[in-house]
């Protein structure tokens, strides 16, 4: 007995718009874009964009489904021009976008390419602020995952790169290839942020995929018994190096060691706990016992201090909130119920990593008096996207042959 096809698509159709999982990805995948599509069609444009953006996530989905068969055949050359596409793209749209010149390109690019030259010259990396790049904010987790691609001539390929290696851990994470092509390529296609951030070869892609790798790595090791005890402790290392990236990333390491916990028991946890941190620290504090007055991440704060002249320790609220809901993620994982401790590990990281945006976004548009989602023009809510992925994917990712 075959079914009517007409019936199949609605019955399709009508299943994708009641799941929560895909609504949430949906907006996830807008949100980092907001600000930078404010800046340049208003609040208009802003709903128009998500609109768009949420439409284009449910219709592509419902095409992947439809497709699956064809897809999971030619999964490994889709891959593999998908990679090639975005490398090409790359190398012929980065040009264009960094002769633009000095506060009309971004400099995310050319502030991590300064940072590695210094330190290959036995100098600090963080430099004054000056006409080519703005003060560095990111911490020597990134210079040392970045200085390969800075070496062979262009940091932003590190985007490339990572994204290849999101391919092969979301296909096993997944075990569904048609769904892993579409969490490459929809993303990229729906997210003006995103677009802009790869081609002008920031690191905030990478940023976010790498960590979440690390993370992913590192609980598959230890749940596998098999797994080598070697091999777990560098995971760890790993994570440690991820987390030294961003100063907003330390925030994620309660809910790792909660989510250790629950797999291996609170020995392992604090023992991994232990080396993760003590693995930041080594690459993070000679830099700062340096100079302290120079370590320009401290003055990332001042990203969230907008608001302290009209709501006085505004910044340090936003902080503080974050800092409660990572300890309240934690115990979360620690007494919830539920088996699959990786997705529920990788939702939390999603929420702890969006709070400080979403309590700016609150606060400028309580003192401007209309929604203002100027804080994510910066691209920075990039560094969750992986993170949804991981969190949500799986409610979505039906596309099995």
């Amino acid at each position: 007995m075959t079914s009517d096809p007409a019936t199949s698509t609605g019955y399709e159709s009508g299943a994708l718009v009641k799941n929560r999982s895909l609504w949430v990805i949906a907006v996830l995948l807008a949100f980092p874009s907001t600000g930078f599509v404010q800046k340049y069609t208003g609040l208009g444009g802003v709903a128009a964009y998500v609109a768009a953006a949420i439409g284009m996530v449910f219709l592509t989905v419902g095409l992947t489904r439809r497709f699956a068969p064809l897809l999971h055949r030619h999964s490994k050359g889709l891959a593999i021009l998908s990679i090639t596409g975005l490398s090409v793209a790359f190398v012929a749209l980065h040009p264009l976008e960094d002769n633009r010149g000095p506060g009309k390109s971004s400099d995310r690019d050319e502030g991590l390419e300064m940072a590695i030259g210094r330190i290959a010259k036995g100098e600090t990396p963080y430099y004054p602020s000056n006409r080519t790049a703005g003060p560095l904010s990111v911490l020597p987790g990134s210079m040392l995952l970045a200085a390969p691609f800075v070496a062979v001539g262009k940091v932003g390929l590190q985007n490339v790169f990572w994204l290849a290696v999101f391919l092969v851990a979301a296909a096993a994470y997944f075990r569904d290839k048609a769904f892993v092509l579409w969490a490459l390529a929809v993303p990229l296609a729906a997210s003006e942020a995103a677009l802009y951030e790869f081609i002008s070869g920031g690191d905030l892609i990478a940023n976010g995929i790498y960590v979440a790798v690390f993370f992913l790595l590192a609980m598959n090791c230890w749940e596998d018994p098999d797994t080598p005890s070697w091999q777990r402790w560098l995971a760890c290392v790993l994570v440690g190096v991820g987390l030294a990236s961003r100063a907003n990333f330390l925030l994620l390491l309660p809910v790792f060691g909660a989510v250790l916990w629950r797999t291996a028991g609170w020995k392992i946890s604090m023992g991994a706990g232990l080396i993760t941190t003590l693995t930041t620290a080594a690459l993070t504090l000679p830099f700062y016992l340096n100079d302290p007055e120079g370590f320009s991440p401290l003055r990332s704060r001042g990203k969230l201090g907008f608001a302290d002249e009209s709501l006085p320790w505004a910044g340090t609220c936003i902080i503080g909130l974050t800092i409660l809901v990572s300890c309240l993620a934690a115990l979360w994982l620690l007494l919830r119920r539920g088996s699959d401790h990786k997705e529920a590990f990788f939702r939390c990281c999603t929420v702890i990593t969006i709070t400080p945006l979403i309590g700016a976004i609150f606060l400028s548009s309580w003192i401007t008096g209309a929604p203002d989602f100027g804080i994510t023009s910066d691209r920075f809510g990039l560094m969750f996207v992986c993170f949804a992925l991981l969190g949500w994917g799986k409610a979505v990712s039906a596309f099995r042959a």
